[in-house]
């Protein structure tokens, strides 16, 4: 005998558990109960509306005093409170079937102390066995959602980084693009206008981007072939970009914006110079994509506000894929990314 239903698991242990505890109950106030269709149907009749009733009333009881005492501290106290009524209640409903069996003659019972305090005691153990089931499937439950609010609460903040991340990148293209405008103003007004051009379909496709966690390899290197146009129309024959990708690799994830961080990041730290060219290779192996470029560092040293390199990493720790590389030697500097498979057929909306 336990709490009203409010849910369909609820209903389920109401099914499971209510015909047994009728059973144990009227078996032990009539021996011959299963010895004819007659007696059981007439006994089961009389006592399951009875029996019923105290589920419900058990059920109101429990929520009442969940209620009452709603904090965990009060668990204890709320369960030893709710099994003492539980057995009151428990031992009121067996003698209302003792009752009902006497005055109708059911099983040919005779209300008498004895053969009702049998029945109390299995009513009394069938509501503690009930009370524990139900005690389990309860904190089964409590568990359960305590554990989907922290999963919940975990990817909220989840994705306030990586929103903030992202936030990152949009003012920091932008300031590193407005130099670049600048100095190519100065320089070559004449290729400015076709920068401004290549510019504007480079940020719209950041914008796009901005709204995704993850694009395709292809898409990404679709964008960073346009933003090299951008740094060939600034440095000519000093840039020299070299990309290499295996076919089978190019729906692969990754973060979007990584590569053109990665060429920004090449450009700003090294001397680019028909002469002495920055060559920046970019090529899949492994399952990895490899960003190498020739270490020419610059001799003045540059300003930088450190977003690069720690927004990669920090996104792809944030994806749960922590594992970028940064080496650099005497001659080179190489970044190693992992790709993510796409067992989904991604198809993100940051089209190019």
């Amino acid at each position: 005998m336990q709490p009203k239903f409010k849910n369909e698991t609820d209903l389920l242990l109401m099914v499971v558990l209510l015909p047994p505890t009728l059973v144990a109950i009227t078996f032990i106030l009539g021996e011959p109960y299963f010895s004819g269709l007659k007696n059981f149907g007439a006994a089961s009749a009389t006592a399951f509306p009875i029996l019923f009733g105290a589920w419900i009333l058990q059920g109101r009881l429990g929520w009442k005093l969940v209620a009452v005492y709603p904090s965990h501290r009060d668990t204890l106290k709320r369960a030893l409170l709710f099994s003492l009524l539980n057995q009151m209640i428990a031992a009121a409903t067996v003698i209302l079937i003792c009752l009902a069996f006497d005055r109708l003659h059911i099983l040919n019972y005779q209300f008498t102390v004895k053969s009702c305090l049998g029945g109390i005691i299995a009513g009394v153990i069938c509501t503690i066995l009930n009370q524990a089931v139900y005690e389990t499937d309860a904190s089964y439950r409590r568990i359960k959602i305590s554990q989907l609010e922290a999963e919940r609460l975990k990817k909220e903040q989840l994705q306030t980084q990586f929103d903030s991340l992202k936030e990152q990148v949009n003012p920091h293209f932008l300031f590193n693009s407005l130099n670049s405008l600048s100095s190519l103003i100065a320089t070559h007004p004449e290729k400015a206008e076709e920068f401004v051009e290549e510019m504007s379909r480079v940020y719209r496709y950041l914008l796009r981007s901005n709204e995704e966690h993850l694009t395709s390899l292809q898409k990404e290197i679709a964008f960073i072939e346009s933003y090299n146009l951008l740094l060939k129309t600034r440095f000519g024959n000093g840039f020299q970009p070299i990309i290499r990708i295996e076919e089978e690799l190019k729906e692969w994830l990754l973060p979007p914006m990584t590569l053109q961080l990665l060429m920004e990041n090449a450009v700003k730290h090294n001397i680019i110079d028909p002469d002495t060219p920055l060559i920046v290779q970019l090529y899949t192996q492994d399952e990895k994509l490899v960003v190498r470029n020739n270490l020419q560092k610059k001799n003045k040293s540059v300003i930088s506000n450190k977003i690069g390199l720690s927004n990669i990493i920090s996104k792809y720790e944030l994806l749960n894929y922590p594992g970028v590389e940064i080496k650099e030697t005497e001659n080179e500097f190489i970044v190693v990314l992992p790709l993510i498979k796409n067992t989904l057929q991604y198809d993100g909306s940051a089209n190019y």
